[in-house]
């Protein structure tokens, strides 16, 4: 929650690992630094590309879970790198507490960020402009205009 000064006291930035992510999440330290924030990076793994884990229909109990499972293990070595490169270059007197989150989203990206969003409080959400699937025509990528639209805070989006 903004403080009595209208500082912003939490960020979210969530990320995907593409460029656009990356610099957000640069631009967010800066803003954190400024503002003594506490920070949180948050990545989604995206039930909706493996339907098979989410359908009623039992193929077999281990159907599509490898594939699931090695991109687990690289979204927490990418949170984990990511949470020792910044707290390591970052003072502590400089910046709030910097969190990592994994959600398993079984519905779309930009609701499960939303939803985040407002069940942490989160004052400011930075976001990149277009992620991995993003076209490079488009001027902002679908979840990030549907952040921009749905979230209870204000949004800034890295361009």
């Amino acid at each position: 929650m903004k403080d009595k000064n209208n500082n912003i006291s939490k960020i979210l930035v969530p990320i995907d690992g593409s460029h656009p992510s990356m610099d957000a999440l640069d631009y967010a330290i800066g803003i954190a630094k400024r503002n003594k924030s506490q920070i949180t990076i948050l990545t989604i793994i995206d039930f909706y590309k493996y339907p098979y884990l989410l359908s009623s229909t039992v193929l077999a109990p281990t159907f599509g879970m490898e594939k699931y499972m090695e991109e687990k293990k690289e979204v927490e070595k990418l949170m984990n790198d990511l949470k020792e490169k910044y707290t390591q270059n970052i003072d502590s007197q400089d910046i709030g507490d910097i969190k990592t989150e994994i959600i398993e989203g079984t519905k779309s990206v930009a609701a499960t960020i939303v939803e985040y969003a407002e069940s942490e409080h989160i004052d400011l959400i930075v976001i990149g402009s277009r992620g991995k699937t993003g076209f490079k025509k488009m001027l902002i990528g679908s979840v990030s205009m549907d952040i921009v639209k749905y979230a209870h805070c204000s949004v800034l989006v890295k361009r």
